[in-house]
This record gives C-alpha cells, structure tokens and sequence, in this order.
C-alpha cells in the first residue's frame, strides 16, 4: 500500500511538472505576453502562493540545494532591492518599484521551477512541458493569421503585417518560436512518449511558419542560436539537424505560398486574407505529412544502420572534425562580418525606422529600427550618472530629454544597457553577474550530464543562452512570458546542478542539516510573503484607476473620484493617483483643485513632461497663462522633439 501511494504521489509530481510550464507561458500568451502589470503581477502572485505550497509541503526539505541556488536567488534578489532604493533618485518611486517588483516576479517563476525540478524525471517533465507551452504559443499565433475569421484577435495586433499575437509584439513572437523549434527538436528525439515525439515533428513546420509571419531578424537569430547550441552541444546532432531540415522542408511550401499572396503576407484581413489563409493552411498540412514522412524514412534510416550512416555518424562524433568544422565556421563568420560590416553599420544607425512595403525583405535588411538611438541615450544616461544610474524605470525620461528621433520609447531595448543606465556600474554588473551565473550554472550541468541526460541540458541551455544574447537586443526582459522561458530553463538546470553538487542524502539529515533546512524554509516563506505584499500594493493601484477611468467614461465621477482616492490610499507615494483626480476635478470646471492634484503628481514624478503639460492645460483654462506658459516650456525642456508641445495635434 505505501509503495503504491509513493508511486501514485510520484505520478503526480511528473503531472504537475509537465502542466505547470504549460499554464504559465501559455496563460501569460493568451494575456498578451504578461508585459501588463495587472497581468504579470498576477502570475507572480499565483507562483509564489505556490511556492509558499511546495514548502508547506515539504518540498524545500527535500530539496538539493547548493551554491548554484544560492547565488542565483541572491543575485535576483540583490537587483530587486537595487531597484527599489533607486527610487530615492530616479525621480518617480511607482515606476521604481514596478521595475523591482517585475524582478520578484522573475524570482517567484525560478524558485518555483527550482523547487518542482528536484527528481531526474521532473526535470524531464518540466522541459517537456517547456516545449510543449512554446509549440502551443506558435499554433496560436499561427491560427490568428491563417484563420482570422474562426480565432478573432484585438485589433492591436492586425494592425500591421507582422506576427503580434499572442505575446504582443513580433520579435517576441519570434524569439519564442526560435527557442521553441531548439526544444522540439530535443524533444523528437528525447521524450518519454513515442507520440510526442511524433508531434514535435509535425509541429515543427508550423512553428517556422508561424516564424516567417513575424517577419523578425531577432526570431531568426533565436533560431539560429538555439537551434545550433543545441544541435553543437547533442551527441545525436546528426540527427537533429536532419530533423530541422525535415522542418523546414514541410514548412516551405506555405512560406512560398505566402510570399506569392499579397493579402496573407500583408495580413489585411479582408475576404482574400481568410481565403488565402485556408489555402496555406491546406498547404502546411501537407508540408506535415511530408514532414512526417521524412522523419519516418529517417528513423528508418538510423534503425537499419548502414555503413555510409556509420560514417556519417562517426564523423559528426569526431572531436577534431568538429573542431575544423568550428574553425571554418568562425572565419567565414569573421570574413562576413568584414565583408558588410561598413554597410550593416550605416543601416544600422540609420534614422530611418520604416518598416518596408514587402514584408519579407525585412529578413535581409540591416537596419537597426531606431536601437542605434536608443543604445546611445542608455550611455548618455550611465554617462550622466554613472555610479548608480538614473534610477529603475527611468530610462523612458532619458530618452525623452536626448532623443534624435521622434519615435516614443519607454525601454532601451537591451537589458544590459538598460540595466548600466538605470541602475549604474552597480547594478549593470549585478545584471551581468546574474545572467552570466545562470549560463555559467547551465553549461556546468550540461558538462557534468551522462547521455542522455546531457541532451535534455544541451536544449535547457540552448534556451536559456538565446534569450540572454537577444534580450541585449530587445525589450524582452519586460515581457514576462518570454522572460518566464528564461527562469524556468534556468531554475531546471540550477536544480540539475545542485543535485550533481550536494552531498550524499544522509549526511544532510543529522540535527544540522535538518535546522538549516528548516531555517531555509523559514526564509524562503519570509521572501514569499514580502514579495506578495509588494506585488499586490501595483496591482489593487493599477486596478483601482482602470476602475475610475470606466466610471469616469460611463459618467459617474462620484464613483471615479472614490477609485482614484482608494487608489491613493493604497500607495500614496504613486503619481497615477493624483492625475486622475486632477484630470476628474478638471473635468468638472475644480481647476484649483486640479492643479493642486497634478503638483501633487509633479512631485512624486518631476521628470515626467507629460504631467507638467496637463498642469499647464487646466492653468489655462483657469486664465493663468503665465503659470501655464511656464509649465508648457519646462515640458518642452523635458521633452524638446514632442510636436504636440509646439502646437498641433493636441498631446491626449
């Protein structure tokens, strides 16, 4: 009866390793990628109430921990704090302590994954599940576009012939579906089950669709990455990169498809685009079963042996191939980059921004979409104060104030840039030595792996080193869903790691082992409730003014004003409150009482031109135009390239 139930209780640990990864990133998809507070404060609520389970449960005292965890949890929480204390200089507390709250949210996803990840076979589920969350974001992005008319999306993600939905923005899209084709290849060949091996392949050509719609260099750059450290680190890399071609054979015939009709490459959703649609759609489900074929004649292939297969087999083993092959790879890589490096630099810091008419030559260009700009605030911003920055979420007022383009910008597009302006030497190194310790603790379990374990590792770090290469490219950092890929693949190998690390399980279980255990649990309850008492305090906040905003909408400035007062209440340190209520009081003819709010504001967020551009709006109406003149210029000063400061059209 006892070893019936401890197979039944490990049964269900596999199950819920396998499901907790999949309700995460896809809950976190379908919410548009998590890059809203309400949303991402949500999920980080709900991981660290079940982190605060798993130690209830006894999972922490069965837990293998070392340095790896130690460190790891110590790095995330030291560039929380950092972010939170920056607020006595950045000039806005609220946004201050959003940034440090988005990094608890990123500790509750590690911690949680750490603590599920703590049996070999877990591990296994949970990199399944991993796979498995990624394939399900690509067919949901992929069925936005081929089939509008049955899978209705907002219309901020039709807008443009890009792939936004569902993470809400291209090239999150498509890193997510680079790091999940790295997986499904994993997956093929090392899964449990015969049958999700079998649909990791039929997946695969529509993933590199769904990868083509993004139109995103930075998705094939995730590919490539992922793709290749995962096929480089594999002993079977013979085989995966067949698999891969096998992928991208299937996926070819709807790509080609695409290219050929204006109305699917364009995604202009009229009756063309639902039609066409359907018919790449018809296309792709053969590119399936093609797919499917070749991976049969494959493991056919492998199972009959052959002497030119052995070869090949050898040859793809063989550590001084491989490093020749390495050696070629780097200088042809060195001689392109010679070749265009002059004409991908002037694309690269052009100004020009504009997406071009022919969405899939976006792949062959060069230009950096505006990053040169953005890259060269960010050191104007660590130039400016380089010790400690210009404070957590205050790169968007930097930008502002030494931009030279007119394009709104509210992230530098590179974590690591992002990180030495916001948080300075200080906090730009700790990010650094955060990420680097991750990879670090990821290539260390890999190398230490017996095969096949060192497969499933090999896909883990591929995953985990794409997205630290190109979130120093993009804003990815601030989008949960595809930031959660990069905790959750850490956190599995963090654990694989420690259990290869920790000593023998009796020797940690005399009255020593059992009191720092206990004391661990005790902190990491601790960590658990604080971090849930600061994410709440944004979330009721942000929900409170959406409340007074509809009821201001529907009429009922009663109820807006009360929203807005409790709003107050919860974080009187917060500007949003105070414009609101400035804002409702205007519109009700109260103009002392509005400016009054919006100075209230203008002191918990100076730097903010918007705000002295609303004071100024209400002092004109009031008859102050000296105060109002006053106001309009120091919002200029704030923000010199912002045309709504300079007449027309009004600024919303």
């Amino acid at each position: 009866m006892r070893a019936g139930s401890r197979t039944w209780r490990a049964r269900l640990e596999e199950s819920a390793a396998l499901v907790a990864p999949v309700v995460l990133i896809v809950g976190l998809a379908i919410a548009g990628g998590g890059y809203e507070l309400a949303d991402r404060h949500i999920a980080g609520l709900a991981v660290w109430l079940l982190v605060v389970s798993l130690i209830l449960l006894g999972v922490g005292s069965r837990a293998a921990l070392a340095r790896p965890f130690y460190w790891a949890t110590g790095l995330i929480l030291v560039v929380s704090l950092l972010s939170a204390i920056s607020s006595f200089w950045s000039g806005s507390v609220e946004l201050s302590v959003i940034e440090a709250d988005r990094v608890l949210v990123y500790l509750g996803f590690f911690v949680a994954a750490f603590l599920i990840a703590q049996t070999d076979q877990r591990r296994q589920r949970f990199a399944e599940g991993l796979a498995i969350s990624l394939a399900l974001v690509a067919l949901l992005g992929l069925a936005s576009r081929l089939l509008p008319h049955v899978l209705t999306v907002g219309a901020s993600f039709t807008t443009t012939p890009r792939l936004a939905y569902p993470l809400g923005y291209w090239n999150a899209d498509g890193a997510a579906f680079g790091i999940g084709a790295a997986l499904l290849l994993w997956l093929s060949r090392r899964s449990d089950f015969a049958p999700l091996r079998w649909a990791s392949v039929a997946v695969l050509p529509a993933l590199l669709l769904a990868l083509y719609f993004t139109y995103s260099r930075g998705g094939l750059l995730t590919l490539a990455i992922a793709a290749g450290c995962t096929i480089a680190l594999s002993r079977d890399r013979l085989w995966l990169l067949a698999t891969l071609a096998i992928g991208a054979i299937g996926a070819l015939p709807a790509v080609l498809y695409a290219q050929a009709h204006g109305s699917l490459a364009d995604a202009l959703g009229d009756r063309a685009a639902v039609d066409q649609g359907v018919a790449a759609l018809a296309i792709l489900l053969a590119g399936v079963a093609l797919a499917l074929a070749l991976f049969a004649a494959l493991r056919w292939s492998e199972r009959r042996g052959g002497r030119l297969t052995g070869r090949a087999l050898s040859l793809s083993r063989n550590p001084t191939a491989l490093r020749w092959i390495a050696g070629v790879a780097a200088v042809l890589a060195i001689g392109a980059a010679i070749a265009v490096g002059g004409r991908a630099w002037h694309q690269f810091s052009s100004s020009d921004v504009q997406f071009p008419e022919n969405p899939a030559t976006h792949f062959s260009e060069l230009s950096g979409a505006g990053r040169h700009d953005f890259y060269r605030v960010a050191l104007d911003a660590f130039d400016e104060k380089p010790v400690f920055g210009v404070g957590a979420g205050a790169y968007q007022f930097s930008w502002e104030r030494h931009r030279s383009i007119p394009q709104p910008v509210h992230d530098a597009h590179s974590l690591y840039l992002e990180a030495f302006a916001e948080l300075g030497i200080v906090g730009g190194l700790l990010v650094l030595a955060l990420v680097g310790t991750l990879l670090w603790t990821a290539f260390a379990a890999w190398r230490a792996a017996p095969h096949p374990r060192r497969e499933r590792y090999a896909a883990l770090f591929a995953a985990t080193l794409a997205f630290a290469v190109v979130a120093g490219l993009d804003w990815f950092w601030e989008i949960a869903g595809l930031g959660a890929v990069f905790f959750l693949a850490a956190a599995v190998l963090t654990a694989a790691r420690c259990a290869q690390l920790a000593p023998p399980r009796p020797a940690g279980f005399g009255p020593e082992g059992e009191g720092r255990r206990f004391g661990l649990a005790v902190a990491g309850l601790a960590v658990a409730w604080l971090a849930a008492v600061a994410l709440i305090g944004p979330l009721l906040v942000d929900r409170e003014i959406d409340a007074s905003q509809s009821a201001v909408a529907r009429g009922d400035l009663t109820a807006g004003v009360d929203h807005a007062k409790t709003a107050r209440s919860i974080e009187p340190f917060a500007a949003s409150p105070y414009v609101q209520l400035g804002l409702i009081a205007e519109s009700q003819g109260e103009y002392d009482v509005a400016i009054e709010r919006l100075t209230q504001a203008i002191d918990r967020e100076d730097r903010n031109w918007q705000y002295y551009y609303l004071r100024s709006k209400v002092e004109a109406e009031a008859g102050d135009a000296a105060a109002a003149q006053a106001d309009l210029i120091h919002a200029r000063r704030l923000n010199p390239l912002e045309q709504c400061l300079r007449g027309r059209p009004d600024c919303g």
